[in-house]
């Protein structure tokens, strides 16, 4: 050994034994608390869907049994775009009713069809608009259902939560608010989530 290496010192087993206890045991909190996290988190997304087809309303308060707020949860629409789901059903409707926009290739070995890309998007586009696999003809006045085209997701709708900011008005913000409300036990985050069924009528 050279002069400038150093003996490197086992830490004290008492406090290594007490770090790694106590890393282990936040970790099984942990854990605990991701699985009852997934069951509210689901139910909240549940409900808040009920009350978006109920009412329309995007966006909710967040607050204590003392009705202080603490948080607020604004829904995040999807995006839907028509597609085309089915290539021969929309070409086959193309060539019966626009054969103007359709055509065919002959590749080697099989033949292709080929609808109009300027008309495809024209039709996807008035899709789009009308919110069903619908076509209305500007020329003709004709609405045509279209086969082979789906409205389909192209991102999921999503929650977006935000806890509330301090102010002049409330000095503390909405983590240590809720931090507060658990530590003087008005929330009982260790309890399985609950969900109390809708009381049964009365029978007649």
């Amino acid at each position: 050994m050279t002069v400038t290496e150093k003996m490197v010192e086992a830490p004290d087993p008492a406090h290594l034994a007490a770090v790694l206890r106590r890393r282990q045991a936040m970790r099984a909190q942990l854990d605990q608390a991701e699985v009852l996290y997934e069951d509210v988190n689901r139910e909240a997304g549940k409900l808040l869907d009920q009350q978006y087809q109920a009412t329309r309303s995007t966006k909710a308060d967040v607050t204590l049994d003392d009705d202080t707020k603490f948080a607020n949860v604004t829904r995040v629409g999807g995006e839907a775009e028509a597609q085309v789901i089915d290539r021969e059903a929309f070409a086959a409707w193309v060539r019966d009713t626009y054969p103007d926009q359709w055509s065919y290739r002959i590749v080697p070995a099989r033949t292709e069809t080929v609808v109009d890309e300027t008309f495809a998007a024209a039709v996807l586009a008035a899709v789009d608009a009308a919110g069903s696999p619908q076509y209305s003809d500007t020329t003709s006045g004709l609405v045509h259902d279209v086969p082979g085209v789906m409205i389909k997701p192209t991102r999921s709708r999503y929650y977006r939560w935000t806890f509330t900011r301090a102010s002049k008005r409330q000095p503390l913000d909405g983590r240590e608010l809720v931090a507060n409300a658990v530590q003087a036990g008005q929330l009982d985050l260790d309890a399985p989530l609950a969900i109390e069924a809708a009381p049964a009528e009365a029978e007649q």
